[in-house]
């Protein structure tokens, strides 16, 4: 049998699961309280099995919307941002509210990043399977550079606020905030990225410029996302040292 029909297989498969096992290595061991791994596990298995209610909800707005025109960039936008985003981000968070935050282990500011990160990277990973069955490892490597991290950062995002209103006394209104940013972030990231693949009926209505300048707000906002969460995440570490 040749090695590329054994590696090329290999490498897609690894690549579906290394960045799950990255980043989550990336906040358990950036929390100096190391979170229990029963807890942690199965955060992580109920962000995964919130996939099947998320099919459920995402199908149903999807035949609401039947009759609208799908090509039409208004209709695409809100398809991605209220079909899509939004429930994927609404169990995300139920995960964190419901299971993580009443676990005991959840003790402190920098837990709400850890089981944040966990329940968004078991949604991320048994979605990033079904994507990868069907794209293959071109599929696998955008995956993971773009979609699996950028899942990670926004149930980041859910965590810290649950985390801040609990031990913070933040407003109340703070989740739902949060909600709201990470389903808007997220649904403009799947727009955007689908413009830019020309994976839509209307992407090739849109200028060679226009692509262009989709990809630079796609690179702005990623980036952006990733030093709001690595300084969030060292702030909190310093404040468990000086607790030390």
């Amino acid at each position: 049998m040749p090695k590329e029909i054994i590696v090329l297989p290999l490498i897609t498969v690894v690549l579906t699961f290394l960045p799950t096992v990255v980043l989550l290595s990336f906040f358990y061991l950036r929390d100096k309280n190391r979170e229990p791994r029963k807890v942690l596990s199965l955060t992580l298995l109920y962000g995964g099995l919130t996939f099947i209610p998320v099919i459920f909800v995402e199908l149903f707005l999807a035949e609401l919307g039947i009759l609208a025109n799908a090509s039409s960039v208004v209709f695409n936008l809100y398809d991605n941002l209220v079909n899509v985003a939004l429930p994927e981000e609404f169990f995300k968070l139920l995960v964190i509210l419901l299971y993580a935050s009443k676990s005991s282990a959840f003790d402190e500011p920098m837990d709400g990043i850890v089981y944040g990160a966990a329940a968004a990277l078991g949604f991320a990973t048994i979605e990033n399977i079904f994507y990868v069955l069907d794209g293959g490892l071109g599929t696998a490597i955008t995956r993971a550079i773009l979609s699996v991290p950028s899942h990670t950062f926004w149930g980041v995002i859910l965590g810290y606020s649950v985390a801040q209103v609990k031990f913070r006394h933040k407003s109340k209104w703070l989740i739902p905030l949060a909600l709201l940013i990470t389903s808007t972030l997220h649904g403009l990231f799947n727009f955007f990225l689908i413009s830019i693949e020309g994976a839509s009926s209307y992407a090739s209505s849109l200028g060679g410029w226009a692509i262009l300048g989709l990809f630079h707000v796609l690179f702005i906002t990623f980036a952006f996302e990733v030093v709001w969460i690595v300084r969030k995440v060292n702030k909190l570490r310093r404040e468990q040292s000086s607790k030390m």
